[in-house]
């Protein structure tokens, strides 16, 4: 009989048993440490509706998405991002609940997201959305989350490098510049394109204090201090010079925390989100050259549902995650004792009670159900399991020996 060719759509996998664990050991530890943070776990649908989303972010997302059309014929769309659908949760289901409103979740994301997720069209996602603070103190309570989160995984050499939108956002919309023009200044920057930076200001029709300033953003990467004293020396608006000085206060209170060496800035940064207002930041490792997380401030977002309410947060990747401490070989999962335990041709149980027995003492405990000693060796070895276990004609709990 000829077997039948089977493929998985382009972007999707399968995941076998090894990353299953893997995913599940990570995903844990993540959790974990949302909820001591004081973070609290909400889930949002797999389906939302296309109107859900604004016009710019359909502008900017819409071709990545995918589509399905409801039986009423409405467009809906597979969740391609978490912070939309928690923000309409928060409007028109949480409004009373206690704020500040620190809330977590794990989700599957569907979309094509080269910046996030290579050529998958689905990945998961950890993170976290914060409501209700409008100060630098919110920027930095999530991303002190993301790098003790990281920490708590047992990544090495890993960054986080952190941007201030306002300040590109400022110059953009308080010019008269072309579509056009702002997608080759946007390209440019995110691409640290000095050179083409320099050559398409020249060509702009903007007063020389702007035309430093978006020649110098690019440029502004690297130690804190250093970038913000350079940043200081430009030619800035009140406006963005009020941001810079935001920027500085979330650095001290990371640096305050201990966590000063896992931090860097680039003022040049810019993000495919377009709902980000202020601080923006995204990880890295050196180990691995794709980004592990994303995050920052969407004050803006939540009038899109009738409500004013400051918000951050960040999203880790945790196909990238996994990646990464593979690569450093930190993927160190506890092991657990395995025991296969017979079953008797009668009086099981007693079976019954050493399961329970053995389970509750921590172990793996599998029930033996092949009865042909030689099939039981080869599944003992390929599961690799610890001990094969059996009852005595006394009720004794004693190793099996072929």
């Amino acid at each position: 009989m000829k077997s039948r060719k089977v493929l998985v759509p382009e972007g999707v996998q399968d995941l076998l048993i090894d990353d299953c664990i893997y995913r599940r050991h990570i995903e844990n530890i993540l959790m974990e440490n949302f909820f001591r943070a004081g973070y609290m776990e909400v889930s949002t649908p797999t389906l939302e509706y296309y109107d859900l989303f604004s016009k710019d972010y359909l502008t900017h997302n819409g071709d990545k998405m995918f589509k399905l059309i409801d039986t009423n014929g409405g467009i809906l769309v597979l969740r391609p991002d978490c912070t939309i659908p928690i923000a309409r949760m928060v409007a028109t289901k949480m409004k009373d609940f206690v704020y500040p409103l620190k809330l977590c979740y794990v989700e599957n994301v569907f979309r094509i997201d080269e910046e996030q997720a290579g050529k998958k069209r689905e990945f998961r996602q950890a993170g976290v959305e914060l409501f209700g603070v409008d100060s630098y103190r919110g920027d930095g309570e999530v991303i002190i989350t993301a790098i003790e989160s990281l920490r708590s995984l047992g990544l090495e050499n890993f960054q986080i490098d952190i941007g201030q939108i306002k300040l590109l956002k400022g110059i953009l919309e308080t010019h008269q510049l072309a579509p056009k023009e702002k997608e080759a200044i946007l390209h440019h920057m995110e691409n640290k394109s000095f050179i083409e930076v320099d050559r398409l200001v020249e060509t702009l029709a903007i007063d020389g204090a702007t035309q430093q300033v978006l020649r110098a953003l690019p440029r502004l990467f690297g130690e804190p201090q250093e970038v913000l004293r350079e940043a200081k020396d430009l030619p800035l608006t009140e406006a963005m010079l009020e941001a810079v000085h935001g920027v500085e206060k979330v650095c001290r209170m990371i640096e305050d925390y201990g966590l000063g060496q896992y931090i860097s800035l680039d003022l040049g940064m810019v993000t495919s989100m377009k709902y980000y207002s202020g601080i923006i930041f995204k990880g890295f490792t050196r180990d691995l050259g794709a980004v592990l997380l994303s995050g920052g401030r969407y004050d803006r977002l939540m009038e899109d549902f009738g409500m004013e309410c400051p918000s951050t947060g960040f999203a880790f990747i945790i196909n990238k995650i996994t990646k990464a401490l593979k690569i450093q070989e930190n993927l160190n999962i506890k092991k657990t004792k395995h025991i296969l335990l017979l079953l008797e041709e009668e009086g099981n149980e007693r079976v019954a009670n050493e399961v329970e027995r053995l389970r509750l003492e921590g172990n793996i405990v599998e029930i033996g159900l092949l009865m042909d000693k030689k099939a039981l060796e080869v599944y003992r070895e390929r599961r690799k399991i610890d001990e094969v276990m059996e009852i005595d004609k006394e009720g004794e709990l004693k190793l099996w020996k072929p």
